[in-house]
């Protein structure tokens, strides 16, 4: 009973904030969708790194066990620098450099479009504010200020999207500050990785 009160007061809310509802909604469900997914792969590949010494030591036994062990950073890092690591010290520090890169663009993955979604929300709320002091405006020109219930209809309608709008955009922000700065600690790290890992291969060679 309690839940089918609840969706009747969701279902009214929404009405209430007219069109402009529907846009918020979907930008809402992608931010925290494209948020939960970053948010569970920086927890699990931070369960899943190992230093570059044990790194080195899993890759000399089997390929799918190294795989299953290492975080997939780690693994596509490792992988192919030793594929393609040579005796140019140079050489290996620009091919890990230009690797690291190319994990750090993923890091960033989807940090970008939520702090974007974010900052849409408030706008999408200012745009159903104006479009409820239009109808607003239209219903005192048409019927005068007697009407009151398609005056409250109109000033609900600019009220909610503008509280819908906030809602969205505020914890969206604070989510978006938060991945990104957990990004730049996963970036320091996949650096700290990277020099150890060319330390430990050319230790032979010193």
């Amino acid at each position: 009973m309690q839940l089918h009160n609840l969706v009747e007061r969701m279902a009214d809310y929404f009405q209430a904030g007219g069109d402009t509802m529907i846009p918020l909604f979907v930008i809402s469900l992608v931010m925290w969708t494209l948020a939960i997914i970053k948010a569970s792969r920086f927890l699990r590949e931070r369960r899943r790194e190992s230093s570059p010494k044990k790194c080195l030591h899993l890759f000399q036994g089997e390929s799918s066990v190294c795989k299953a062990g290492l975080a997939q950073w780690q693994w596509d890092i490792l992988n192919q620098y030793m594929e393609q690591r040579c005796e140019d010290q140079e050489l290996n520090r620009d091919m890990l450099e230009a690797m690291r890169m190319r994990q750090e663009l993923k890091v960033m993955r989807y940090i970008g479009t939520i702090l974007i979604l974010a900052a849409i929300a408030p706008l999408l709320g200012l745009l159903g504010t104006v479009a409820g002091m239009i109808t607003t405006f239209d219903v005192i020109s048409e019927f005068g200020t007697g009407n009151a219930r398609a005056l409250a209809s109109g000033i609900s309608e600019a009220l909610v999207t503008t509280q819908s709008g906030l809602v969205v955009a505020v914890p969206g922000l604070l989510l978006g500050g938060f991945l990104f700065q957990r990004a730049q600690k996963f970036k320091s790290r996949m650096e700290l990785f990277c020099i150890g890992l060319q330390q430990q291969t050319d230790e032979p060679a010193l």
